[in-house]
């Protein structure tokens, strides 16, 4: 499993997932299990572009800080990479209801348009 950070464990500063919290409240003071808990004050947070550097042609699932544009973030918290997308899909359902997550392949159209028509071939 890809997961690199588990998502209700005191490394990302959660305790449990409570659920209680929301996106605009959630944060460094609550007590919620969730990604957005301490996420800045445990250096968990990193420029997209740097962490793209790090894994081409992998799959990149990512939680977006809640002070980030949701549409274009430049920063997140990875969470997840793998060569296989469904990898990353299992872990993204591991992160809880309140997160922005930003899931994508980082690679070349052309490697992504293989995959695309690969993944079409499979459900005929």
């Amino acid at each position: 499993m890809p997961v690199m950070i588990a998502l209700t464990s005191p490394d990302h500063g959660g305790h449990t997932a409570c659920g209680a919290c929301t996106h605009a409240t959630c944060g460094a003071g609550c007590a919620c299990g969730c990604p957005y808990t301490a996420m800045y004050e445990r250096g968990r947070v990193e420029y997209i572009v740097d962490v793209e550097q790090r894994y081409p042609d992998e799959w990149l699932g990512f939680v977006i800080p809640a002070d980030e544009d949701e549409f274009a973030p430049e920063r997140g918290m990875l969470i997840a990479h793998a060569v296989d997308d469904n990898e990353v899909w299992d872990a993204i359902t591991r992160v809880t209801h309140n997160q922005v997550v930003h899931v994508y392949f980082n690679g070349t159209l052309d490697t992504y348009l293989q995959w695309a028509d690969s993944a079409s071939n499979l459900s005929e």
